[in-house]
């Protein structure tokens, strides 16, 4: 285990108990979204909004994201426009998605958020704009949020020599190497043989174990492909050299623990369909060089 300090599941539990008006789920504030009633600034007409999400990440300078293209989740600087409450709700894409099913016990579930804060309320949730995609708006903001911080981490290696991403030929490599976060499978680099050690394909939900050592001995393993998607793995891949070539890197330093939080959430959030929770890896390859499967939670 790791220092609390530097510990993103230590960290992620000790957040204060929220409970979802949604789904009747009381958990650590880390695992839901905070939701915002906010006032159009044009229209004046309320709106529910994801709030947690505003908050400045560091972003590389090579990013070439615009707010033409960022996923709009309700009015523009909705921050600068808040007229009410905030409120949470379970981070999970499947509830989400549930919202808008009419057959649903959560269909219009959002409209139970906030009313513990008075019966004021009541009429202006009734009528609150809330987006019909709401989960995948999260979903690609999460994804962008985590981009950002991936290029800018990548930025400072190959400009600063910082030691946040450390590329590993084999996944045995991570062993030996001090500040550990967490794995990060990105599949075959620009240039990689069809014969390096980190080809091997974790599952879904896989942690890496260290013997013998006091922190850092159970390492989450991340396979980005299926984390961010396509067109996220793409501008990563376009937009850092240090990324472009690598297959396998190891995340680490305190500076990092933010994102390695993002990185967990975004596991959680994501709508995996009817995949069964994963079996102990069993592969011919040497057992030593790959990740163990983890427990889904």
């Amino acid at each position: 285990m790791k220092s609390g300090a530097n510990n993103p599941p230590a960290q992620a539990l000790a957040t204060p108990a929220r409970r979802c008006p949604v789904s009747s789920v009381t958990l650590p504030k880390f695992f839901l979204q905070r939701i915002n009633l906010v006032t159009h600034p044009e229209t004046q007409q309320p709106w529910l909004v994801p709030q947690d999400l505003d908050k400045k990440e560091p972003k590389s300078a090579t990013a070439t994201a615009t707010a033409e293209n960022e996923p709009r989740s309700g009015p523009a600087d909705a921050t600068a426009n808040k007229t009410g409450p905030s409120s949470y709700i379970l981070s999970r894409q499947t509830l989400l998605q549930e919202l808008g099913r009419p057959k649903s016990q959560y269909f219009c579930g959002q409209r139970r958020l906030m009313r513990q804060s008075g019966s004021h309320l009541g009429t202006v949730l009734g009528v609150a704009a809330w987006h019909s995609d709401m989960d995948v708006v999260l979903l690609e903001l999460m994804r962008r949020r985590i981009v950002d911080s991936l290029l800018h981490f990548a930025e400072m290696v190959t400009k600063e020599d910082r030691k946040y991403l450390v590329r590993c030929e084999r996944w045995d490599d991570a062993k030996e190497l001090n500040h550990r976060g967490c794995l990060l499978f990105l599949g075959r680099g620009e240039g990689a043989s069809s014969e390096s050690g980190s080809e091997y394909e974790p599952p879904r939900l896989s942690t890496m174990d260290i013997e013998g050592v006091r922190f850092g001995g159970k390492l989450a393993v991340h396979d980005l492909r299926v984390l961010l998607g396509e067109t996220h793995m793409s501008r990563l891949r376009r937009e850092s050299e240090l990324l472009r070539g690598g297959s396998l890197f190891l995340l680490g330093r305190q500076a990092t623990v933010n994102l390695q939080m993002s990185l967990w959430k975004l596991q959680g959030y994501m709508d995996w369909g009817e995949q069964s929770d994963i079996s102990p890896v069993d592969s011919p390859a040497e057992q030593s060089q790959e990740p163990s499967s983890g427990n889904e939670v």
